[in-house]
């Protein structure tokens, strides 16, 4: 039998001869991470529209104008979603500095080319203590002061460190994409070394301990230890799957998957093959180091449950849409 005669062949008996899509292939491998993790399907979208006006209320307080308003009201949903579904334990009063903590992070992501060289200027201003000339600097310097009240000397100075990382990081890549830089394999440990600036997991971890409840001298020597497990978890996670939507849906570059790949010469679908397959282990570790701490535990598994939440829920990630056949993931809250 010719092989053309096999293949009409096993069609006609319903064998699937055709070659899976890309889309196919993510989504296959995105499930295997979701599974891996331990992912809890049926975790409800929670809703405050109290802690959301709180957070509006901040920023209106600002006098950052109309434009910067607008940009505030675009993220404020998000920052106040990621608050609500990763920090679920904290009291009301930190979940607001959370919220505003986040979405002070989402607009140096989103428009700091309007404001770019004041933002190259923030660590050093900070350090020195002068005035930022900019409103929105300016009050982000007074927030990431006032953590101390709510916050230990080590939890407080990790979230301060992390976001030098953060603004550096952001500006690296705004310098990268000005100048066109090229990645080769002469520069393999960049991608990851930009991912950990660029990612400010530390901030979301050390956000996790509020010394009201985790007083540092009793429980920093218990969730140390799995720090930088939940560090690479909250990255990676966040690169296998926001993979659908950058590289399904659109071609974008300059993200770790990228980098990666061009430094490595993998395909994408490698990178997130290996992400997908890694990450659920660093999960495991870290229920293993926690195992019999359950004060500890909790808050960590509502992080990790929510921040994979928040981007299996919220309509930027299209991850809905991607297992619409199946209904795997729940549908979209009119607020996502």
């Amino acid at each position: 039998m010719s092989p053309i005669q096999a293949e009409s062949t096993f069609g006609y008996h319903g064998l699937d001869t055709t070659a899976p899509t890309d889309a196919d292939i993510a989504k296959s491998l995105i499930k295997g991470f979701l599974e891996g993790v331990g992912f809890n399907r049926s975790s409800p979208f929670l809703k405050d529209h109290e802690l959301e006006a709180a957070v509006w209320t901040y920023f209106k307080s600002q006098n950052l104008g109309q434009k910067t308003e607008g940009a505030v009201h675009n993220v404020l949903k998000l920052s106040v979603t990621l608050t609500q579904q990763a920090y679920t334990s904290l009291p009301f009063e930190n979940k607001v500095l959370c919220a505003i903590q986040f979405l002070y992070m989402f607009l140096v992501d989103d428009i700091a080319p309007s404001f770019m060289e004041e933002l190259r200027y923030f660590c050093q201003n900070f350090t020195l203590n002068n005035d930022h000339r900019h409103p929105l600097l300016n009050g982000f310097d007074k927030h990431l002061r006032y953590l101390s009240r709510y916050y230990g000397p080590y939890c407080h100075s990790t979230i301060i460190k992390s976001l030098f990382d953060y603004v550096n990081g952001r500006i690296i890549e705004h310098e990268m994409e000005k100048t066109g830089f090229k990645f080769s394999s002469k520069t393999r440990l960049m991608p990851m070394f930009l991912r950990t600036k660029v990612g400010a997991a530390e901030i979301l971890i050390s956000l996790l301990w509020p010394k009201a409840s985790f007083p540092e001298d009793k429980y920093l020597l218990h969730y140390f230890p799995v720090v930088q497990e939940l560090v690479l978890f909250t990255d990676f996670a966040n690169d296998v799957l926001s993979y659908y939507k950058e590289f399904v849906i659109n071609e974008e570059k300059g993200n770790f998957v990228a980098n990666l790949s061009e430094t490595h010469d993998i395909s994408h679908m490698d990178v997130l093959r290996q992400l997908a397959n890694y990450t659920p282990q660093v999960v495991s570790s870290v229920y293993e180091i926690l195992h019999g701490q359950d004060e500890l535990l909790k808050p960590v598994q509502n992080f990790i449950n929510g921040w994979i939440m928040l981007c299996t829920a919220h309509r930027r990630y299209h991850l809905v849409e991607l297992f619409a056949d199946e209904g795997y993931l729940a549908p979209y809250d009119e607020d996502s």
